[in-house]
């Protein structure tokens, strides 16, 4: 057997060999997972599993209507138009929240389970043949107890009116009785009469307190039927509008003039004539711009604003006298009514009419609801019709007669329902589909407690919007008034042209020993010259405006666009190189 000699190599490192030692913690794992080994126990640690792709991985799309809808003019916001880069990124950051905040909203409307109603009738039955206690009984019991008759007939004819949110309702009786009530719980807050003749009645900004147009002068009363203020200024109205978002009460007289009054101020803001002729007893106001339309005797619509003396649109809507004026809450359509037998649809952008429908002698109020339905009051019955503003009408939807003469309408809003006040009392009619089902908490809550309605009050006033923007297009207030600006421009630049004026200025006399001729003079100069220096400050800023100002270029120049303060010139500076 052949001899096989191994050679040995040492490979050991010349610093030895390094051992890594263990931590406790990996010890103990190394030595549960040994045990658990040898003892046949299977780990405990669930395995791993890859989630299932989402077969819906993109938000669904959402209808652009629906978009717009919610929102509040954010695509509008340019971030570019501003002066410096801090805002620039402020005002982006800003819009793209507005959008989000839109989207979001828009987007959880899928899960509103409520939808709205309609009246759908059998196979050769018509809807206006259903009668009120038909569609009673065949609703629930929350729905039917919103059906209802209040017989008031020694104090009636009634003018009635409701809350934002719908969930208050103002009576008031020609003969002077005032009530305010919870009209879906019945609860009565206060009755009481007045002893004078009522003409109009009106909500303000919280159902604490309201207003009557009395015989004379305009009351404000608390909910306790307490009277707190009374308004002599406004004498002899006959209507009442009231502007939430400007707290500004509107009242039209007998005498044809338009009053406004600040009620966050208690304040008579503007009153002038509409020299029409007749009272002003057919007013409405349009959500959308706060501009007050009012009908008059020789069959026009006229449009009204606190900034202006004259009326901004003039149009002839009937060849008769007007009876009745209403606008949807989008601004869009405006319904109105005249002795001619006629309810004329108009699009209030380009003022043009749309559709017109006969009906029966004796048409007067009209309203539409937050769904465009049209409803007419016509002698003691009530027409409520669907699809007007389509032309697709043919008949009306529903029919309702009551026991006396019909003076006023309100639809409530966010419910299926209808307030009538008549010469023998109120009542309150079920029309369904007629109300938004999903109610919006963010701008009028029919459930909040008192402590959201403080809360509410101090975010009106705080949001309140100025009279002066008050115009026919909202989206003006966002532009530059480009006359105005070069108006005021060739006004300042007069100044230049202008001789230096001469102050005449009489010191009053003081008595010990301050009335003396010296004083006299030492105080007229200093007012002279507080006077004349003001002047030259004026024309120094004019003079800047239009020739410019050397100095602060060149020093903008130098500091690449940062401002430094100015340099005091000395006398020898001229001789500088």
């Amino acid at each position: 057997m052949p001899k096989v000699t191994l050679k040995v190599e040492d490979v050991t490192p010349s610093d030895g060999v390094k051992v890594e030692r263990m931590n406790y913690r990996d010890y103990r794992k190394f030595k549960n997972k040994l045990e658990r080994k040898s003892m046949g126990v299977k780990s405990d640690r669930p395995k791993f599993k890859r989630p299932k792709k989402d077969p819906f991985p993109d938000k669904p799309e959402i209808p652009k209507e629906r978009i717009q809808r919610h929102d509040r003019g954010a695509a509008d916001i340019d971030p570019e138009a501003m002066r410096s880069t801090f805002h620039a990124k402020k005002f982006k950051e800003k819009r793209r929240k507005l959008i989000e905040r839109a989207e979001t909203t828009a987007r959880a409307e899928i899960l509103n389970q409520e939808e709205e109603g309609y009246l759908e009738a059998d196979d050769g039955e018509l809807t206006y043949t259903i009668r009120q206690r038909e569609i009673a009984a065949a609703s629930d019991l929350a729905s039917a107890a919103k059906c209802f008759d209040l017989h008031f007939p020694q104090f009636g004819p009634y003018h009635i009116d409701y809350t934002d949110n719908g969930r208050f309702l103002l009576l008031g009786g020609k003969k002077g009785h005032v009530a305010s009530l919870d009209w879906q719980t019945k609860k009565l807050h206060c009755e009481h009469n007045v002893m004078e003749k009522v003409q109009d009645v009106s909500w303000m900004h919280t159902e604490n307190i309201y207003a009557v147009a009395q015989k004379n002068y305009l009351y404000v009363y608390d909910n306790q039927g307490t009277e707190l203020h009374c308004v002599k200024e406004f004498g002899d109205v006959c209507r009442l509008e009231f502007l939430p978002r400007h707290f500004l009460l509107v009242g039209g007289a007998r005498n044809s003039f338009l009053r406004y009054l600040d009620v966050s101020i208690g304040k008579m803001l503007t009153a002038f004539p509409t020299k029409t002729g007749g009272p002003l007893d057919v007013i409405c106001q349009n959500p959308a711009n706060a501009i007050i339309h009012t009908g008059h005797t020789d069959g026009t619509v006229q449009l009204w604003s606190p900034n202006v003396n004259e009326c901004l649109v003039k149009m002839l809507a009937h060849p008769a006298p007007v009876k009745g004026v209403t606008i949807d809450d989008s601004g869009t359509y405006m319904a109105t009514t005249g002795l001619d037998r006629k309810c004329r649809i108009w699009d209030v952008r380009m003022f043009r009419q749309l559709h017109a429908y006969s009906l029966p002698f004796g048409v007067g109020q009209v309203k539409i609801s937050q769904r465009k339905m049209i409803a007419c009051a016509i002698g003691n019955t009530v027409q409520v019709f669907k699809d007007m503003h389509l032309g697709v009408c043919r008949e009306p939807y529903l029919v309702h007669e009551c026991k006396g003469v019909i003076t006023d309408l309100q639809f409530v809003p966010y419910e299926d329902v209808l307030g009538v006040g008549h010469t023998q009392g109120f009542t309150s009619m079920l029309v369904p589909g007629c109300g938004e089902a999903n109610v919006d908490a963010l701008r009028s809550n029919p459930y909040e407690t008192k402590s959201q309605r403080r809360e509410r009050e101090v975010r009106q006033l705080l949001d309140k919007l100025q009279p002066d923007l008050i115009c026919l297009d909202p989206d003006d207030i966002t532009r530059v008034n480009e006359s105005m600006l070069e108006r005021e421009m060739e006004e300042r630049k007069k100044l230049l042209y202008v001789r230096p004026i001469t102050v005449q200025y009489t010191p009053r006399h003081k008595m010990k020993g301050r009335g003396k001729g010296r004083h006299k003079e030492m105080r007229k100069n200093v007012v002279k010259e507080s006077i004349r220096d003001e002047h030259k400050k004026k024309r120094a800023e004019v003079m800047d405006e239009v020739f410019g100002n050397k100095d602060s270029d060149a020093e903008e120049e130098e500091g690449e666009g940062k401002s430094k303060p100015k340099k005091r010139r000395h006398v020898l500076d001229r001789f500088k190189s």
